[in-house]
């Protein structure tokens, strides 16, 4: 089936529109207006993205293997297989696998309007990637922006 249906998705294991981008793996499950789901493969030792916000967009990530490290305004927490991690796109934030073996997760956002900066990385594709980046606010920050709140709802982390 398609993932680019906006009214629906079913997928079989294996299914959906596979991207690579940076050495990561992202397997599209859904991608609509309201929802991005892609099974995320982050491989050894990513050192992830800066630290950034995107007020455009929430994150939810959900660990199914391996280790993944999130950080939201200097507080780190290392998840483990079963755990959830929701950070608000407004909030300081970033992620890395700090592991010698790969991580992958269920990355959520909400609405799912990243799908198309994904798609540029993939492609290697500048302009897609800027208007992308512009829609939903995407910038990098450092720890001097405005405080923030700490990170919240982590559940079955490591730290």
């Amino acid at each position: 089936m398609n993932t680019k249906i906006n009214t629906h998705a079913i997928l079989a294991p294996g299914e959906g529109e596979v991207l690579e981008a940076g050495g990561n793996l992202l397997a599209i499950k859904v991608a609509s207006p309201s929802q991005l789901v892609c099974e995320y493969t982050a491989p050894p030792f990513f050192a992830g993205p800066p630290l950034h916000i995107h007020p455009g967009f929430d994150e939810t990530f959900v660990i199914l293997d391996g280790r993944l490290e999130v950080t939201v305004r200097g507080e780190s927490a290392v998840l483990t297989p079963g755990a959830t991690a929701y950070v608000s796109g407004e909030v300081p934030h970033t992620f890395r696998n700090p592991d010698g073996e790969p991580a992958r997760f269920l990355l959520v956002c909400t609405p799912g309007a990243m799908v198309d900066y994904f798609r540029g990385i993939a492609a290697g594709d500048t302009e897609l990637v800027a208007a992308a980046a512009e829609r939903v606010g995407y910038r990098p920050v450092d720890e001097t922006d405005a405080p923030m709140p700490a990170l919240t709802g982590v559940a079955n982390a490591a730290r």
